[in-house]
């Protein structure tokens, strides 16, 4: 059975090698760095078999042979906005069955510079969610996603808060019905009630791409204040849709996984499945292009 995937960026704890977050500022011009870890392998499907109800997987045997995690310790930027040059990828999903450039789903995060007056909103980056075509048994539910200011250190951890992958069954019905959506929660999200939209691949999707806002807060910690359609989101056009585009934002709550309230004052750091090297989507930075 083939279906696409909604994704939700939440925070999720990271058990292992806790470091603590600096008490001593941070120095302005940094870049930021995102890195995936910790993927969840168990969690529900939307609209299966059908569109009132949720079916449980337990993929942790399965989903490993098709994950991919490549992260980027890399602060180079590049562009205007200026953003990471190469970004941090989480990707998974596969189905023989399909066109092999449809198989599978990613996110990519791209990191933004730290302002001079840290303490005042300001763009950290933007993050790609591709949705593809995939096996409901080569499926992740989530992700964690760990912040740091120009180096992976303890010493410049900014937060973890976790992506939530929220996928739909294909039922054939409407383009956006079969969208799956991402949402991102944890201590350092203000956005967990906000949903990152993709169209299916083999539904026309190309990708949709969302800017994130936020600020520098407490010992320093980021926490995620808002989330947008990218500007030059308007450029990826999807001819079998009518609003013109591949996804957007919405309000949908996460589905993949239902955190529970008391986990995210567990949210700590850990460096399992941490990637060696950075990223390059031609996709993704097509997308985030000028």
């Amino acid at each position: 059975m083939h279906i696409k995937f909604a994704l939700s960026v939440c925070g999720v704890a990271l058990a292992l090698g806790a470091p603590q977050a600096r008490a001593d500022g941070l120095t302005p011009g940094g870049t930021i760095i995102g890195v995936f870890s910790d993927p969840i392998y168990t969690g529900f499907v939307t609209h299966d078999p059908n569109i009132s109800s949720s079916t449980y997987y337990d993929n942790t045997a399965t989903a490993p042979l098709s994950l991919s995690i490549v992260n980027s310790t890399d602060p180079t930027l590049a562009g205007t906005p200026a953003l990471q040059a190469t970004g941090s990828k989480l990707q998974w999903g596969s189905d023989a069955s399909v066109d092999p450039s449809e198989q599978f789903s990613e996110l990519i995060f791209f990191g933004a510079q730290i302002p001079a007056n840290i303490h005042q909103p300001f763009q950290a980056g933007v993050i790609t969610f591709l949705n593809g075509t995939s096996d409901l048994t080569s499926l992740i539910f989530g992700a964690s996603l760990s912040l740091y200011d120009n180096v992976v250190s303890p010493e410049s951890y900014l937060g973890t808060d976790t992506v939530i992958i929220t996928t739909t069954s294909n039922l054939d019905a409407d383009a956006t019905q079969d969208a799956d959506y991402i949402n991102i929660c944890g201590n350092g999200s203000n956005i967990c009630g906000k949903s990152i939209q993709a169209d299916e691949d083999s539904e026309g999707g190309t990708g949709v791409t969302a800017d994130l806002q936020a600020q520098i807060v407490g010992d320093p910690d980021l926490q995620f204040l808002d989330v947008s359609l990218a500007p030059v989101q308007t450029n990826l056009l999807d001819p079998g849709s009518p609003t013109g585009l591949t996804g957007g934002i919405g309000d949908q709550a996460a589905g993949g996984v239902v955190p529970e309230p008391s986990t995210w004052a567990m949210i700590i750091l850990g460096f399992a499945g941490m990637g060696v090297m950075g990223y390059r989507s031609k996709r993704a930075r097509a997308a985030i292009a000028a």
